[in-house]
């Protein structure tokens, strides 16, 4: 009985030792994978996506080509393994606010602040994805983004207004609103600064919707 007692101690001493060593071997994994994601990003915000060097970032990251083969198929699968899962919250984000300004536009300006604050949180991976990754699958993601504000903007003026708005106006305006995002993005401002320029950026630009809607609404009335 006694000496069944200790193989059991044993066992389960081995197991525990095992899960141990398996929990070290995950972390150093991970912490190897984040080392190369963090190199990276280094590289493509200094040296934009198309010039970006592997073999720099292998040194930066101070692992081999091979570790960092490893868990990256090639270059473009790490500029994925940076952007994407940033890009999905952004979208989310982006939509999530937009129902909101429907339902609340006396906050849209808030709303502007609790995006940018998403977007300064991950400044020079939204810097890079704006500007830096031409040869790249994110080249046109610009594109995406100016889409994205034009269809916010379409729905805002859609849902107070008479008649469909003007597609050159709202292509203007997204396009007028992001190079202002960019400002402030890329301006050497700290969260607070930035974030009260978004806030008053976006009480005037909601001042100036109001007064366009009522003028357009008088054109078509």
């Amino acid at each position: 009985m006694q000496k069944d007692c200790e193989n059991q101690k044993t066992d389960l001493t081995n197991k525990l030792e095992e899960t141990n060593i398996t929990n070290v071997m995950v972390d150093e994994k991970q912490q190897t994978i984040e080392k190369i994601k963090q190199a990276a990003l280094e590289e493509f915000y200094e040296n934009g996506y198309a010039k970006a060097s592997l073999r720099m970032i292998c040194r930066r990251a101070g692992v081999t080509t091979g570790a960092m083969y490893f868990h990256f198929e090639n270059k473009e699968a790490l500029l994925r393994a940076i952007l994407e899962p940033l890009m999905k919250q952004y979208e989310l984000l982006q939509k999530t606010l937009m129902q909101q300004e429907l339902q609340e536009p006396e906050n849209g300006a808030q709303l502007d602040v609790q995006m940018m604050r998403f977007v300064l949180e991950h400044r020079r991976e939204a810097i890079l994805v704006m500007e830096k990754v031409q040869g790249s699958c994110y080249e046109q993601y610009r594109s995406v983004i100016e889409s994205m504000m034009e269809q916010a903007i379409e729905t805002f003026y859609k849902s107070r207004m008479l008649e469909p708005p003007d597609p050159a106006l709202i292509s203007i305006l997204a396009k007028i609103r992001l190079d202002g995002c960019l400002e402030i993005l890329k301006g050497n401002y700290d969260m607070e600064y930035s974030l009260y320029l978004t806030e008053k950026i976006g009480i005037y630009a909601a001042g100036g919707t109001e007064k366009l809607i009522q003028d357009l609404n008088e054109l078509h009335g």
